[in-house]
């Protein structure tokens, strides 16, 4: 339901700058998931998946926005290939993570995973903040 009310979200609205949108939304998501693994209730836990899955949607869409603006015509099918192949790794993060359950338990499993996102995304913002962060980069610019 997060999914689909964020990529709706995002089809209605203009004049976001993505890259931004990128950094926000993958933080959000992040520090979601984090508030998720700690919650015993489930109406909250179910509101708290919802708001964590608007910030997915809105941050792999943003990153697809981004790829396909500033790769060329003639790469962007290339772009999008490499793009899935990244994704292939997923598998092997869910491995370990379901060993790690084993070992420290769910709620620091994720809590790990969350705080590994958030020290990621954190530091593409603060490496390639001038690629990312002006309103005038290719990367906003559209």
């Amino acid at each position: 339901m997060g999914s689909l009310t964020g990529s709706i979200t995002l089809s209605l609205v203009s004049g976001v700058r993505i890259a931004r949108l990128l950094i926000g939304a993958t933080l959000a998501w992040y520090a979601m998931l984090l508030m998720f693994v700690e919650i015993r209730t489930m109406p909250v836990a179910m509101a708290c998946l919802v708001l964590a899955g608007i910030a997915q949607s809105m941050s792999m869409i943003s990153a697809a926005v981004i790829l396909m603006r500033t790769a060329s015509a003639h790469l962007r099918g290339r772009v999008m290939g490499v793009r899935m192949m990244v994704i292939y790794g997923l598998p092997i993060g869910l491995l370990a993570a379901g060993s790690l359950i084993d070992l420290i338990g769910y709620s620091a499993m994720g809590s790990v995973y969350a705080v590994a996102g958030i020290i990621a995304m954190s530091a593409i913002a603060v490496l390639w903040r001038e690629d990312l962060w002006p309103a005038h980069a290719p990367a906003n610019v559209g």
